[in-house]
């Protein structure tokens, strides 16, 4: 078996072959360079829902404390004992005064 190498066959086929690499680089490097961008996004998307995800799940944790203390202060009577006592347990959750009726619209929002 002999292998004849024609200048006539091998010439077009390199010339081809690099033609085929010119147009083929650039758009490899294109969809590179694409993919990479979506995965960066995708990994700052994530970030800021991980982000997100802990302020609602906090607040849900703080509207989870308040609801039956909520739950009493609207309820009772105006100036009675336990609207009193719901004020103080909201007044101790937050470390002082709050605006009470706007605290437990909040929680039953």
């Amino acid at each position: 078996m002999s292998l004849d190498l024609d200048l006539n066959q091998v010439v077009p086929s390199v010339v081809r072959s690099v033609a085929v690499a010119i147009v083929a680089l650039p758009l490899a490097l294109s969809v590179s360079g694409t993919l990479n961008a979506g995965s960066s996004f995708l990994r700052a998307q994530s970030d800021v829902a991980s982000s997100e995800n802990t302020a609602t799940l906090e607040q849900n944790n703080v509207k989870g404390d308040l609801t039956r203390v909520c739950l009493d202060y609207l309820l009772s009577k105006g100036d009675s004992k336990a609207e009193r006592a719901a004020k103080d347990e909201i007044d101790e959750y937050f470390g002082g005064e709050m605006n009470y009726a706007e605290v437990c619209k909040w929680v039953y929002r």
